[in-house]
């Protein structure tokens, strides 16, 4: 199996537009800072088919008595699953299980789907997911979602993005919707507004209150939240991330 350094992820959580062109079968591993948690997400896709399989994320490094655990957003709360080594009581079984059961727990993520991995204190964590790579030759990946709802993703490409390649569409410009990404202890947040820096139709990420202009760079798998508001001014929230990395 070939060793992907950087990794390309199709994007899809309620609804995608992009056409994917070209695929590559791989992993990628990552260390994980000791006594800390990661906000990543799902970089592949089980070969041939639509999302990546929880099995398909591994660890390495770190204990198997049920003190690592990986936390996914499903909608309205957070899924667990911890790293065992009996999985539904089968000795050298190692995997996800339920905490307190150590019974299997599985899951598919979509593409872009972003999940905590929480590690003790330990050196030299790390975890790996391995699938299949879809590329695009589309000009940006396009998630579709929901409106009154918060979405926990990621950035897809294999290269640093900015936050102003983050871009959404059918929301107000007035201040409610929000981006969160950790920072290692804390979220930081900006807003999308429409006078960043009092500036007249000057769209992009303003910070709470002042609207002042907010800078970010996020490396590759790094996870965000993206919360939308309700109301008759939402039509068809859209988050819409530059496609810096095209498909040949």
């Amino acid at each position: 199996m070939k060793k992907l350094v950087t990794v390309f992820a199709a994007c899809a959580i309620a609804g995608m537009a992009m056409a994917l062109d070209s695929n590559i079968v791989g992993y990628t591993t990552k260390d994980v800072a000791a006594n800390q948690k990661v906000m990543s997400g799902a970089q592949f896709v089980e070969v041939g088919e639509a999302g990546l399989d929880l099995a398909s994320i591994r660890l390495e490094g770190v204990p198997t008595g049920g003190s690592v655990f990986i936390d996914w957003w499903n909608g309205s709360t957070y899924t667990r699953a911890t790293w065992v080594d009996e999985v539904d009581d089968i000795e050298d079984n190692v995997g996800w299980g339920e905490p307190g059961s150590w019974a299997a727990v599985s899951h598919t993520f979509e593409p872009g789907e972003g999940f905590w991995i929480t590690v003790p204190n330990v050196p030299n964590a790390k975890v790996t997911q391995s699938g299949e790579v879809a590329l695009s030759k589309a000009a940006s990946f396009d998630y579709t979602l929901s409106a009154n709802t918060k979405f926990m993703l990621i950035n897809p490409l294999p290269t640093d993005i900015s936050l102003s390649d983050i871009k959404l569409a059918g929301v107000p410009t007035g201040g409610s919707a929000f981006i969160d990404w950790w920072n290692g202890s804390a979220y930081t947040r900006a807003t999308w507004v429409d006078e960043v820096d009092d500036i007249e139709d000057n769209i992009g990420w303003g910070a709470p209150g002042s609207w002042a202009a907010v800078s970010h760079t996020f490396k590759p798998a790094e996870g965000f939240w993206i919360l939308i508001p309700g109301g008759g001014s939402v039509v068809t929230p859209q988050v819409i991330i530059a496609n810096k990395v095209v498909a040949q």
